[in-house]
């Protein structure tokens, strides 16, 4: 699976958010602290849920979703300063659980900067904007985590995922290598 994992390209993924690394993300070895992937992780995949599958942020949804399962692969190191790009998608939905992939890449050269690269919000869903300039490049991480949509207030999982999310979900579903061919990949959960 590990090898699987590090031949992940940028065209392997379907939504994009740059971020420019911060002095505070790198540990006492001159590298991204490992926590700091999983800010990434959670940062990406609440920016599409927010944006693209109506996740409601200011508590007025009785459905919430809950981390049940998290998980990373390092291939190489990543450091401030530079700016690198998160990669995402959809690999199973289940009747109430989702599961994500993210690959982080970079760093970009100092020509590849944002205004050329990104919408003006710095994400975009397309890979062909990205691929020209990290066609070479291997994934540093590669990394996700499963979510359980549960209601808020009894923390049980709900009957089905609620339309709106449920939508959102599939524009970025890919297919996964032990699922082609089949309709997204159904959890019990």
């Amino acid at each position: 699976m590990a090898q699987v994992l590090k031949n992940r390209k940028v065209e392997d993924y379907s939504y994009f958010v740059e971020y420019q690394t911060q002095w505070s993300d790198n540990d006492q070895y001159g590298h991204l602290n490992n926590s700091v992937y999983n800010h990434l992780i959670d940062t990406i995949i609440n920016k599409y849920l927010i944006e693209h599958a109506s996740l409601d942020v200011k508590g007025e949804s009785s459905t919430i979703g809950l981390v049940v399962e998290s998980h990373a692969a390092f291939f190489r190191s990543l450091s401030f300063p530079s700016r690198i790009l998160l990669a995402m998608k959809v690999v199973s939905i289940g009747r109430s659980s989702v599961r994500y992939e993210v690959g982080v890449f970079g760093p970009f050269k100092e020509e590849e900067s944002s205004s050329s690269l990104a919408t003006s919000s710095g994400t975009t869903s397309r890979a062909s904007q990205w691929k020209d300039h990290l066609l070479t490049q291997q994934v540093a991480m590669v990394g996700g985590f499963t979510h359980v949509f549960v209601d808020e207030r009894t923390r049980k999982p709900v009957k089905e995922l609620p339309s709106p999310l449920r939508i959102g979900l599939n524009a970025i579903y890919e297919e996964s290598e032990s699922s082609q061919g089949d309709k997204p990949a159904q959890s019990k959960l």
